[in-house]
C-alpha cells in the first residue's frame, strides 16, 4: 500500500538567491515526514511541498521553513 502524501504552497517574504534556494530544498527534504520541495525558479516567492500526513502537519512544515531562517507563511493545499 502506498502512503498518501499532501501538497501544500508556502510563500517566502524574503528574496532569496539561487544558491540560498538550493540549499533550502536540500535541507527541507532532510526533515521529518518531508517528502519534496520545489521553488519554481520564475516565482520565488512560492515554494512546493509534499509531505506525509502520518508524519507530520501542515504547521510542522511551515515550522520547518521558519527554522531556516526565512519568514514565511502558509498559503494552503494543493
Amino acid at each position: 500500500m502506498s502512503r498518501r502524501s499532501i501538497e501544500v504552497v508556502v510563500h517566502i517574504d524574503e528574496s532569496l538567491s539561487q544558491p540560498d534556494i538550493a540549499d533550502l530544498e536540500s535541507s527541507l527534504s532532510e526533515d521529518h515526514g518531508i517528502e519534496k520541495v520545489h521553488i519554481n525558479p520564475t516565482r520565488q516567492h512560492l515554494m512546493l511541498i509534499d509531505f506525509s500526513p502520518e508524519d507530520v502537519n501542515s504547521m510542522q512544515v511551515l515550522d520547518y521553513v521558519k527554522n531556516k531562517g526565512v519568514h514565511a507563511e502558509l498559503i494552503g493545499g494543493i
